[in-house]
């Protein structure tokens, strides 16, 4: 299934080319630092029934690349996160690797670019299994997750009448083998997809009336399921009926060829809906029709309290594997926006979310909180939960040199299929003091605490003080 060694050369030489041609327009800027931590703590292994204690170091070299030109911008951020845990002669040693790059290069003149990216980071296996917001902890619930992006594409205008764009992308997950878990009838694995796409979006000619039309084929080949293959036909539309207010609306064919699971389906879909922008602080997106086989609707509302205090309300309803979760983000949702403890599955799933947000910044100190309600479905009902949660952070700049932050969260998963939920909240402060130019120093406390029925090795609350010093090269 996964014979696709030329393409990947073909795409990875192409990126290379793009980044090679326009190399030398850029400037570039490389930062290499080292962070070195000691961490106590009473709960080194999470998988353990009875809770251990013990000091960890870690040691952690960085280095940060960026290039910004007018036809490239680039950048590179790596970590080799190595961890020592004395005293346990089995598992002293851990190396873990964090990698986020990001690629957008233009190798003709307003005509053909190409966009790329490549990460690798910690995601855990299980949501029913150990999960923590701190890293340090040991678990087999932990495992590395790549993923790769590739994605040239051609555009053409058509004078002031309309713009199109012929784009082809490329991603790739990989996992490690060796995952497990104890969900039943759940599966890790590898994937893979292709997406080909015209769009053709109108110009300047059209003031009042905007139009998207939109042809797309995608196919993903995951490890240990089916193809999941997706075609769309879309036309989008918007009217400015005045300058606050303007009507949407989507018609479309979509065909999703996914054989034995809940989100096959072919046929018509629409929706229709308006913008309203009543002032510079406000504006509100809502739309509602058949997207899914059944209604549905989207909403985004912002409003602005001040010019630095944002409150948002959303909602979204979507079809999606692990891979998509993985490429876009929406997987991050609780516990810390670095750890996803969503399921890394094969399987299908729709999640509707609702999310309510502020965020903002007065004086010396900014803060954000936000809560959300989600709803699964998946081909796979041990995976079928629903989920609330929500955080609160914040942080003031006690001086020039000393700051201070602090963060809350909770999680509640109520698993539908055995009727048990699962509580995790966890608390944590930091400060940190500017030593001087080049060396931060840091000194924290994190504390979580976990209550499900399923697992009782997995109860209870786990303490970290960790003392940590940071130096640019």
């Amino acid at each position: 299934m996964y014979n696709n060694k030329k393409t990947m050369l073909l795409l990875s030489t192409a990126v290379l080319s793009g980044f090679a041609l326009n190399a030398d327009a850029a400037n570039w800027r490389l930062v290499p630092s080292i962070t070195v931590t000691e961490t106590y703590t009473d709960n080194v292994d999470l998988d353990t029934t009875f809770q251990e204690s013990g000091f960890i170091t870690q040691i952690a070299p960085n280095f940060s690349l960026t290039g910004n030109g007018a036809r490239l911008n680039a950048s590179i951020n790596y970590t080799a996160n190595y961890f020592y845990y004395p005293g346990n002669s089995t598992d002293e040693h851990d190396l873990r690797h964090n990698l986020q790059t990001s690629l957008s290069s233009e190798l003709i003149s307003e005509t053909f670019f190409i966009d790329g990216s490549a990460n690798i980071n910690q995601q855990f296996l299980d949501r029913r299994r150990a999960i923590s917001t701190e890293q340090v902890s040991r678990t087999d619930n932990r495992r590395t997750v790549q993923t790769y992006q590739v994605s040239p594409y051609l555009v053409h205008r058509f004078g002031s009448w309309a713009s199109a764009e012929l784009r082809y992308d490329f991603r790739y997950i990989r996992t490690a083998a060796d995952a497990e878990q104890t969900t039943p009838n759940t599966f890790f694995g590898n994937s893979l997809s292709h997406t080909g796409g015209l769009s053709i979006q109108s110009g300047r000619e059209f003031s009042k009336l905007n139009w998207t039309l939109t042809g797309q084929y995608r196919t993903e080949e995951r490890e240990n399921s089916l193809e999941y293959k997706t075609t769309t036909a879309r036309a989008d539309f918007s009217y400015q009926v005045s300058h606050m207010f303007a009507l949407l609306g989507s018609a479309g064919y979509q065909k999703r060829d996914a054989l034995g699971s809940f989100a096959n389906f072919s046929g018509f879909i629409w929706d229709a809906g308006f913008r309203l922008v009543p002032g510079p602080r406000t504006s509100i997106s809502f739309r509602y029709g058949n997207q899914y086989d059944g209604e549905t609707f989207s909403l985004d509302a912002m409003y602005k309290i001040t010019a630095k205090n944002v409150i948002s309300l959303t909602y979204t309803d979507r079809i999606q594997t692990f891979q998509s979760l993985a490429f876009d983000g929406t997987g991050a949702d609780n516990l810390n926006s670095s750890l996803n403890s969503d399921f890394i599955s094969g399987d299908i799933t729709r999640r509707k979310q609702w999310r309510l947000s502020i965020s903002g910044t007065r004086g010396r100190t900014s803060y954000s909180s936000s809560a959300f309600y989600s709803q699964y479905q998946s081909d796979n009902l041990a995976l079928d939960e629903k989920r609330y949660g929500g955080s609160v952070s914040i942080s003031r700049n006690l001086n020039r040199r000393l700051s201070i932050d602090g963060r809350f969260s909770y999680n509640l998963s109520k698993f539908l299929s055995d009727n048990i939920n699962d509580k995790f909240w966890s608390a944590s402060t930091n400060l940190n003091y500017q030593i001087s130019k080049s060396l931060l120093g840091s000194l924290s406390y994190s504390h979580s605490n976990r209550d499900q029925s399923r697992f009782g090795n997995f109860n209870g609350g786990s303490n970290y003080i960790s003392l940590s010093i940071r130096a640019v090269l």
